[in-house]
């Protein structure tokens, strides 16, 4: 009696989750789209991407989660001193696969990603906004650099619904109370501000320097956010900073 041997799949199939090396590499192929020639020489070793002509990085932290489509990753524009001046966010892709690794590089390079080019490249205003300390918008006794506000999820009009919302809020002045005992960096300290609506419920995170803050995410919940017919999150990423 004879087998027959059974024929390999013509492609493997595409891991879940991407080395860090890998997910990197989807970074930096984003920041070139934004910024053309910055990343030029960069190299990537260890889930690190380093920056050739300037002393700068972006690297993969600790998953936090047990979700392979998560993603924690940090930068900084001060090799001399990481420790100090690294700062932290986290994504989650939609859906499965390549799609949802795809869209957690997107989130990351609109938010925080953002703020890094902004850092990085001499913070002329190109690809985030500074706020003065008493900009209505800011963190107040803080220097400001924020991303803007993306909303997405399957139904347009109440992903457009929620961040427009999210933009009238001046949610880092509104909620400045909860937020500033958690600013304690004595330099930069990077906040992430996400939020989901569903017709029934809202789901509030806001962390800062990869740290839940606890009682600036529930008085963000509580606030008067509009009704969504489908599921929508807006997200975006600040950092308050000080010279120093």
């Amino acid at each position: 009696m004879f087998w027959k041997r059974a024929k390999p799949p013509e492609h493997e199939p595409e891991p879940e989750r991407p080395s860090d090396d890998r997910f990197m590499a989807l970074v930096r192929d984003r920041i070139e789209e934004i910024a053309p020639g910055f990343a030029e020489g960069s190299t990537i070793k260890n889930g690190i991407l380093l920056g050739r002509h300037q002393p700068w990085a972006v690297m993969m932290m600790p998953n936090h989660t047990g979700d392979p489509g998560h993603f924690d990753l940090g930068f900084t524009t001060n090799l001399g001193d990481p420790g100090r001046d690294l700062v932290v966010d986290c994504v989650s892709g939609i859906g499965t696969g390549a799609g949802a690794v795809g869209t957690a590089v997107h989130l990351w390079a609109e938010t925080s990603g953002a703020c890094f080019l902004e850092m990085a490249t001499g913070s002329t205003g190109q690809y985030a906004t500074h706020l003065g300390e008493e900009d209505t918008a800011a963190v107040p006794g803080w220097h400001t650099i924020s991303s803007g506000v993306i909303g997405y999820g399957p139904d347009n009009a109440s992903n457009h619904a929620l961040q427009a919302a999210m933009l009238d809020s001046e949610l880092l002045r509104t909620l400045s109370g909860e937020l500033t005992p958690a600013l304690n960096r004595p330099r930069l300290n990077g906040i992430k501000v996400f939020l989901c609506r569903t017709p029934d419920s809202t789901v509030a995170e806001i962390r800062i320097n990869g740290e839940p803050a606890v009682s600036a995410s529930e008085a963000m919940a509580g606030l008067p956010w509009p009704g969504v017919a489908d599921t929508a999150m807006a997200r975006f990423y600040a950092v308050a900073a000080r010279p120093g």
